[in-house]
């Protein structure tokens, strides 16, 4: 599923990696309207499929408390195949979702820190309609993504670390807002994004200008982290209103969580041939 993005321009390369997510608390669409909204993306890793998004888009009441609470709201990707006789469009749900947290085992007393990204092992064999491409325009009306055009994955070779020489951007879509039956959203760029340095577990990058408005960052938590070669380094995570600063989860921090989460499902998977009862998340 892994394509060529070397005659793409950027913005089709960053359209075609994003994938929207809305978030509902079951499962019955039919009946659960939205509690948020949020982006992701699809990597090929070490022959699975996974789908990669801020953990906070699934688990939003654990960051409003800062603890595991035993929630897990469903995500479900934007196919962008519309249903015009139904005034809809059609979603993949996906799940169950891998997370992790961080343990100081030198302060037993405090809570552990929530390692903010979530993954998911897909199911190739299940996803039952293809995921397109919306058409975007420029301000003066060009297009410039044409719309139900194929969506990318990344390679593992596409997964980099950040350096101080390159430019980064972020795609996605803002202040999601939901009138009548239908849903409105902003398509944005980010771009003039400079990688600054290593932060604990993050990476810290700064924006060109000060970020006045936080909601002209609304529904791009989960986006991937884009150089200027079409590259992913990490997964956007949050941003600080009144300043430049905005925080990244590494890839490289991603592959420990995506390497524990094949590793339970192989063990999963052998125990499940012998009979044994394994727990899942």
């Amino acid at each position: 599923m892994t394509q060529s993005k070397s005659k793409l321009t950027l913005i089709e390369v960053l359209a075609k990696t994003t994938y929207q997510v809305q978030i509902t608390k079951s499962s019955n669409k039919e009946f659960d309207r939205p509690i948020a909204f949020g982006s992701g993306f699809l990597v090929n890793y070490k022959n699975e499929l996974i789908f990669v998004t801020a953990d906070h888009n699934i688990h939003i009441e654990d960051y409003e408390l800062y603890e595991r609470t035993g929630i897990d709201n469903v995500a479900s990707i934007f196919n962008n195949i519309s249903k015009k006789e139904e005034f809809s469009t059609l979603l993949t749900p996906v799940g169950p979702f891998y997370y992790m947290e961080k343990f100081d085992i030198t302060k037993p007393n405090e809570k552990p820190e929530l390692f903010d990204v979530a993954i998911c092992l897909m199911n190739k064999e299940k996803i039952e309609a293809p995921f397109l491409t919306e058409q975007i325009n420029d301000h003066n009306g060009n297009v410039l993504v044409q719309p139900n055009e194929p969506k990318f994955t990344f390679s593992e070779e596409q997964m980099v670390e950040a350096t101080t020489n390159d430019h980064y951007f972020i795609y996605g879509k803002i202040k999601p807002e939901i009138r009548t039956v239908f849903l409105h959203r902003i398509d944005t760029m980010k771009e003039n994004i400079t990688f600054i340095q290593q932060s604990g577990d993050y990476l810290l990058f700064n924006t060109n200008e000060i970020i006045t408005d936080g909601k002209d960052w609304s529904g791009l938590s989960g986006s991937a982290v884009l150089n200027q070669e079409g590259n992913c380094v990490g997964v956007l995570c949050s941003i600080n209103e009144g300043t430049k600063s905005i925080w990244v989860k590494s890839i490289q921090k991603v592959k420990v969580l995506m390497d524990v989460a094949i590793l339970q499902e192989q063990l999963a998977n052998e125990k499940s041939t012998t009979g044994n009862n394994v727990y899942k998340k």
